[in-house]
């Protein structure tokens, strides 16, 4: 496999942006008007005011984008204005062919949208955070995310007691307007719609981990945690735009479905992972054993009632480019999916590298303290010696090879310490489970004619270690990959206005960050002279041909 390093180009055009809609997107850029090198464009940096408020940006989390160029990220400050918080929020801006600001989607200013009859200082609930990356559908300006508020709704029990519920949700906006997709109401009166299906009646969700993700002009596509008895798990999905405000919760996958090629009695699903979607189905990770899978893999399932489960890709599959016999061991729960090509990590053999994790030094004060008390030496643990990203194309039944480790990589998963640590929250707080270690991998695709384009973040075997983003065309031969932007980018080859002596320090991408040739990732810089970080979100044209 040839790596080929490609320079950052400053983008001297003027940023353009989205108005949303077909007509906009008719007019996207052809293939051949894309340029030949990476030109960047900033779609918020350190130096923007988060919009509505005073002060600046801070931090960005990884972008999505769909079809059109629109962008959508997480965002926050570290001050508020005045003596507020610091502001939190989704926010997005279009930069396709016509100019649209910077707006807010959702901020910790935003009230949660109805249902909400609960008052906080004469005031509705609002939100507080944020939990994870938000995404925008691949051919609509729908956006979802995850929230987090105080309780939303106040009413009586039948035994008379006054009750509060409703403090996490799944929360959406298209065309200005905002709805609440998915929450935590299934056991109140009049409520039905948002109750889990599959499980006794009345039965709430109590989490909805990881990130929703949208179908369509406006179906939520999601995982929800839940007890019916014992602690269950499953996929769902559920249309809550234009005006769906009482449409049913549907079943796609849960902890009592049989894996598929099981027979009646045999094993069920024990883990399901946060799914990913198309126009009008989804595909999701689901194994017997979340720590030491044997059974299971990747499902395509069609969005309706009683949907069958196809299995795609499976644990004891054959490993595309390896030797006959050499079987799939692990599969990464982070799935790009289209509508036909499915891009996903996986692992092989029993050889392992051993590695050692500290403790982070920035996030929320109780879980890094935890974490220092647990692991004050460091945690120490094993990654996969053979590990690779590869795509599945639906229409072929083929997968293919994307990249492994080896001569060019050493490592495709990134370890990041989260959890609830023991007496902080409640039990409707973002993670039921202690704190602990977790591992992911991070790669984006699109449809490249027969082939897929695939972005993704790997550590390179250097000392010290270089992590990049890399773009390559999974089973095309000669494999060749090009360095997008990696550790060694200086800050001002991103952005202009970084520090002049900065250089890349942390990248991120996330699943939706590659669509018809919009690469969008974030980036923080650090001068280490004079001390000087920045931060933003930036935007290039990836090469299709």
């Amino acid at each position: 496999m040839k790596i080929r390093r490609r320079p950052a180009l400053r983008w001297i055009a003027a940023a353009a942006s989205l108005v949303l809609g077909p007509a906009a997107w008719a007019q996207d850029e052809s293939a051949a008007d894309i340029p030949p090198l990476f030109q960047w464009r900033t779609v918020a940096n350190s130096a923007d005011l988060v919009p509505g408020t005073t002060p600046a940006f801070n931090s960005f989390g990884a972008p999505s984008v769909n079809r059109a160029g629109t962008v959508v990220f997480r965002g926050r400050s570290r001050s508020g204005a005045g003596a507020g918080e610091p502001v939190r929020g989704v926010h997005a801006r279009g930069m396709g062919v016509q100019p649209r600001a910077l707006w807010a989607v959702f901020d910790n200013a935003a009230t949660v949208p109805d249902p909400n009859n609960t008052l906080y200082n004469g005031r509705p609930s609002t939100f507080t955070e944020f939990p994870a990356f938000a995404r925008i559908g691949i051919d609509s300006a729908t956006i979802v995310t995850r929230g987090q508020s105080r309780p939303v709704w106040t009413y009586v029990l039948a035994d008379g007691t006054e009750t509060r519920v409703g403090s996490s949700g799944i929360y959406g906006a298209a065309q200005d307007a905002a709805a609440t997709a998915m929450g935590q109401l299934g056991a109140v009166p009049g409520f039905e719609h948002f109750a889990v299906p599959g499980a006794s009646p009345g039965v709430r969700f109590d989490q909805f981990p990881g990130a929703p993700t949208v179908a369509g002009q406006g179906t939520v596509v999601f995982k929800g945690n839940y007890t019916d008895g014992e602690p269950r798990t499953g996929v769902f999905y559920r249309q809550f735009l234009p005006q769906a405000t009482s449409l049913a919760t549907v079943l796609i996958a849960n902890s009592q479905t049989l894996i598929p090629g099981q027979p009646e009695g045999g094993v069920r699903f024990g883990s399901t992972a946060p799914p990913s979607a198309g126009p009008s189905d989804m595909v999701f990770l689901g194994v017997d054993n979340e720590a030491s899978p044997t059974l299971g893999g990747i499902y395509q399932a069609p969005l309706s009632p009683r949907a069958r489960l196809t299995p795609l890709v499976t644990i004891g599959s054959q490993v595309p480019g390896e030797s006959a016999g050499t079987v799939f061991t692990r599969i990464g729960e982070a799935l790009f999916y289209d509508g036909r090509f499915v891009a996903f990590w996986g692992a092989w053999g029993t050889q392992a590298r051993t590695i050692t994790l500290t403790c982070p030094a920035e996030g929320q004060a109780a879980v890094v303290a935890y974490c220092l008390q647990q692991h004050p030496a460091g945690f120490t643990t094993t990654v996969p010696e053979n590990q690779g990203f590869f795509v599945h194309d639906r229409a072929t039944g083929r997968t293919e090879r994307a990249a492994r480790t080896g001569a060019e990589f050493v490592d495709f998963l990134y370890w990041t310490y989260s959890g609830r640590p023991p007496g902080v929250g409640d039990q409707e707080s973002e993670d039921f489970e202690p704190p602990r270690w977790r591992a992911s991998a991070f790669a984006a695709a699109q449809g490249r004619g027969a082939r897929a384009q695939i972005a993704f973040k790997a550590r390179r075997p250097t000392v010290p270690a270089i992590d990049g983003i890399y773009l390559t065309v999974a089973g095309e031969q000669p494999a060749v990959v090009r360095t997008v932007v990696d550790t060694q980018t200086g800050g001002a080859q991103l952005d202009p206005l970084a520090p002049g002596g900065s250089r890349i320090v942390a990248l991120g991408i996330e699943r939706d960050g590659l669509r018809n040739g919009w690469l969008t990732l974030n980036a923080s810089m650090l001068d280490e002279a004079t001390g000087e970080a920045w931060a933003g979100v930036y935007l290039t044209r990836s090469r299709r041909r």
